[in-house]
């Protein structure tokens, strides 16, 4: 919003933010940022839990001129153990403790999309994220229709592999039984379409950065591409209806189409989102949502699109 008016009051704010992320309380160890409490699981929250700090630093250092908030997005980013043959990374516990790798693969999208603002600076983090790149078709798993499935699919013989090198990777073994036990799940194929967008947005913020990469003419994006035209994901019952995943999900199918694609006309998408779930009256996306301050927050997402004008019923 600083970048966009020029307000002081707006990078007075964005200052304050980005220092309660430099502080002790953010990360009490020097780790990884403590990102939830949640009885049962890891305070990191995976990598989704850290990419979100790393892409609000990065671009904070970037238009604040904060050398030291991209060094710090860049050294949490860092810390997360990356495989260079399976192209994946490891999830780190705020207090320095690996959990193995990530299996949620719209995690390792955003964790990825969040760090490349951080690449033209730093050439180590250049270099994961083209590796990253050069293995994603084989991480991802996706229906027939292109819907993306939930979770990574690296080969059979990769996970016995990193079992073997070290048994914390483990999950790699259940997560081949879980990909074809819930491609069964009616639920989870719902929860699926939901994340479809957020897929789709994670991959189009790293074409953004790497549009060279022989991924993005690859049938796997153009199938995921294809399948948001279907009435499973645009209908009536369809990602719209859907309350995990993406909590905009006609904004973030509309950036996936604007870059994977190059569709010159997106407003579709967006106007749907503005008309269900921007409340006018405190201008704020805060309606038909059990979260409203977190979807809310979500209005950056139209800070990645070119000026366009849009006619809203």
């Amino acid at each position: 919003v600083y970048e966009i008016t020029g307000d002081e009051v707006f990078a007075e704010a964005a200052n304050d933010a980005a220092d309660y992320l430099l502080s002790d309380e953010a990360r009490p160890y020097g780790y990884t940022f403590h990102s939830r409490n949640a009885e049962g699981k890891d305070k990191c929250d995976g990598l989704i839990g850290q990419a979100a700090p790393i892409r609000g630093l990065a671009r904070a250092g970037t238009v604040l001129d904060r050398s030291e908030l991209l060094e710090t997005a860049a050294d949490v980013f860092l810390l997360h153990p990356f495989d260079d043959q399976l192209g994946l990374w490891e999830r780190v516990e705020i207090d320095g403790d690996l959990h193995s790798f990530d299996r949620t693969l719209n995690h390792q999208l955003s964790f990825a999309a969040a760090a490349s603002e951080l690449a033209p600076i730093y050439e180590t983090i250049d270099d994961k994220l083209e590796r990253f790149l050069d293995h994603v078709n084989t991480n991802i798993e996706i229906y027939s229709n292109g819907l993306i499935k939930h979770y990574i699919h690296p080969s059979p013989l990769d996970a016995i592999r990193m079992t073997a090198v070290n048994s914390r990777h483990w999950p790699l073994l259940v997560n081949e039984a879980a990909i074809h036990y819930y491609s069964l799940s009616s639920s989870r194929r719902k929860k699926e379409i939901g994340y479809h967008p957020v897929n789709l947005s994670g991959l189009a913020r790293l074409k953004r950065e790497y549009s060279d990469h022989s991924f993005w003419k690859s049938e796997t994006v153009e199938r995921a591409i294809t399948f948001v035209t279907s009435e499973e994901y645009a209908g009536d019952g369809g990602v719209f209806n859907i309350s995990s995943g993406s909590m905009l999900p006609g904004i973030e199918t509309a950036y996936g189409l604007l870059i994977l694609d190059e569709r010159e006309d997106v407003s579709d998408w967006i106007i749907r989102d503005i008309e269900t779930r921007f409340d006018f009256v405190e201008n704020m996306f805060e309606k038909n949502t059990d979260d409203p301050i977190s979807q809310a927050t979500k209005i950056y997402n139209l800070t990645l699109f070119p000026e366009m004008e849009l006619y809203v019923r």
